[in-house]
């Protein structure tokens, strides 16, 4: 019973993880094919009937998406004898030359297509880039997979290998977070939604964040960070009073957070004067 709930825990994570790598499509949605105009002056369907597809967003001149380029560029050549379909896509916003310059430095041998317009970016949400995206031979979302310092490379081939059938979801799980082997709890998946709805900020994408961040108290209600990323996000859109509130509740839950008193006293009428000293 034990091995069977470590199972299901691992693969929920795995799953909610990817369920918001792609604002407008969650995990089991099937993507949209279509044709689009590449680098070179051909022109490419987006996804295949191989049995998986792996398309990449990147920038080019950014060092994250460089990284990734380079990685899944030897992900493709290790897998060249597997069912796989690898496409990379850069926005027509970017200069076609940077572009070609990237493609060259990390060896990437697959097509690149142009995204018309930010089309694609625009149909599927996408909040963060670089970012890989992974589809099942029916075109539906098996996997949304961000850049990673540590592990990339094995960690994108793992959601490869379970498209294709030559893993469980619990060796996922494994590849993808040795620690998944214990049993998850609801501290746990809480960490990890705050880590999902501060990338997002990032991203620029504070709407989801918040929401992500309020997922995150719902699981762990102790917790004063999600209600000081809230606090921030709305102080930052001039919601001042809700922004206030939630530095309050924050204080409530750890008076000594150094964020929440900065930014409750500097929405506070008395500058320097912590709420509830009054």
């Amino acid at each position: 019973m034990r091995a069977l709930v470590t199972v299901a825990a691992a693969a929920a994570i795995i799953s909610a993880s990817s369920a918001w790598g792609f604002a407008n499509a969650a995990v089991g949605t099937v993507i949209a094919n279509q044709e689009m105009p590449a680098v070179d002056g051909t022109r490419h369907l987006l996804l295949t009937n191989a049995t998986a597809n792996v398309f990449v967003f990147f920038r080019p001149g950014q060092e994250h998406s460089r990284a990734t380029l380079e990685q899944v560029a030897r992900c493709a050549k290790d897998m060249a004898d597997k069912s796989v379909h690898w496409v990379a896509v850069v926005s027509d916003r970017h200069a076609r030359e940077k572009v070609e310059s990237d493609i060259k430095e990390t060896g990437l041998a697959m097509p690149v297509l142009i995204d018309e317009g930010d089309a694609l970016y625009g149909r599927l949400g996408v909040a963060l880039c670089p970012v890989t995206g992974i589809t099942d031979r029916d075109h539906k979302l098996a996997a949304y997979v961000p850049f990673t310092k540590v592990n990339f490379p094995v960690i994108l081939q793992a959601h490869v290998r379970r498209v294709l059938g030559e893993i469980s979801d619990k060796e996922l799980a494994e590849a993808v977070d040795p620690s998944s082997a214990a049993p998850i709890g609801d501290g746990a998946a809480a960490r990890q939604q705050m880590k999902l709805a501060e990338k997002l900020r990032q991203a620029g994408n504070n709407e989801k964040a918040i929401e992500i961040a309020r997922k995150s108290i719902e699981k762990d209600p102790s917790a004063a960070a999600p209600h000081v990323l809230i606090g921030q996000i709305l102080a930052g859109q001039g919601n001042r009073p809700e922004a206030l509130k939630e530095f309050e509740l924050a204080l409530k839950l750890e008076p000594t957070n150094t964020n929440a008193l900065a930014g409750a006293r500097a929405l506070s009428d008395i500058p320097g004067t912590p709420p509830g000293s009054r």
